[in-house]
């Protein structure tokens, strides 16, 4: 087996490696045959997920087409079926990921995928189950923007969803734990990418560019991440374009441990704090994507309604489209309006708010 600690002390082998990704790539694992894509999950094995607990709450579920429904779910179910493997010690096969990958990019799904995960909840399922298919859908969405080909997004979308599955390792107890880690926790924690490093070079050659992905997502520029403090060239783009959608999508979601922060704030803190951690030119696109009010921040507009952020627009990023939740009187609407603020210049977003900070029912 190939040691990435044996890669790194190879510089010009790993460079070359790495300059070839972005021109080569398997044929395999952008035009698929039959054959490759014809393993799915069972039916038995979905009804088993199914049948434990509501799968996936979406409040708004409603108002979005079956086929983006269809496909977040079928990634989560495929993010399920990883999990499983990697705890028994079974072998991953990323053709039937591939395909799917292969089918949202076709049908121009990325976006709406997104914006449906944003306002999706994991219900009582492990949160980096979701964790990780929320990566995948924003790691796609600043990829497509970086202009890659269909192979660099397959292999970006590929990546993303299986760069955690170190943590599928990790103790329930240590992931679950309500309140800070310790030192030792910490410790556990942040072997997860060597453990991921090494569950994916299981699967040969042929995908020993993914093993390496991985196991950089948590490095940063400035050599301030883990596990080896690479900076700058050492880290390839694929894996800071993981790294920045895992940071943001960590900072907005809640956690055993802490509350989650708003949007706004979490935008914030990528623009400033962490304004040396991620190759500027990932970083300007990814801003560009998420916009300064993302998807999912609650949101107070000029005439005292809050509402929450549906979608955003690239060509006015102050005005995106708003479901709004409250009247003006604080008062919860039996049934919720949509506004295009694109398309109401009279009303405009006042500030950002937290979901605790929403009025009370009833109120």
């Amino acid at each position: 087996m190939v040691r990435f600690s044996d890669i790194i002390k190879d510089k010009d082998k790993k460079k070359s490696a790495k300059e070839s990704s972005e021109t080569t790539g398997e044929q395999e694992d952008s035009i698929l045959s039959n054959s490759q894509i014809a393993r799915v999950l069972s039916d038995s094995q979905i009804s088993m997920v199914r049948g434990e607990k509501a799968l996936f709450a979406h409040p708004f579920r409603e108002q979005w087409s079956g086929e983006v429904i269809t496909y977040y779910e079928k990634f989560v179910e495929r993010a399920i079926d990883v999990r499983a493997r990697v705890r028994n010690d079974q072998g991953i096969s990323p053709s039937p990921i591939l395909s799917d990958l292969h089918t949202i990019h076709d049908k121009d799904l990325v976006g709406k995928l997104y914006e449906y995960s944003m306002l999706a909840s994991p219900g009582d399922y492990e949160w980096i189950l979701f964790h990780n298919v929320h990566v995948m859908f924003l790691s796609l969405l600043v990829g497509q923007e970086m202009g890659h080909d269909v192979k660099m997004l397959l292999k970006l979308g590929l990546a993303a969803l299986l760069e955690n599955v170190g943590m599928y390792k990790i103790p329930e107890s240590v992931l679950e734990k309500r309140g800070s880690l310790d030192e030792n926790e910490m410790a556990v924690v942040r072997e997860h990418p060597k453990n991921s490093y090494e569950i994916l070079a299981q699967l040969g050659e042929k995908y020993q560019w993914l093993a390496e992905v991985a196991v950089q997502v948590h490095e940063r520029t400035d050599g301030s991440g883990y596990p080896y403090g690479l900076k700058g060239q050492e880290i390839y783009d694929l894996s800071s374009t993981i790294g920045i959608a895992d940071v943001y999508l960590a900072m907005t979601s809640d956690r055993p441990y802490r509350d989650k922060i708003l949007p706004t704030d979490a935008a914030k803190y990528i623009l400033k704090e962490a304004k040396e951690q991620f190759p500027s030119k990932i970083r300007k696109v990814f801003m560009n994507q998420i916009s300064f009010f993302p998807v999912n921040t609650y949101v107070t507009l000029n005439n005292k309604s809050i509402g929450r952020v549906l979608a955003t627009h690239k060509q006015q990023p102050l005005r995106p489209t708003i479901e709004v939740l409250y009247n003006s009187a604080g008062k919860k609407l039996e049934k919720p309006e949509i506004i295009k603020l694109s398309e109401n210049p009279l009303i405009y977003i006042t500030e950002s708010i937290h979901e605790k900070d929403l009025p009370k029912v009833g109120g």
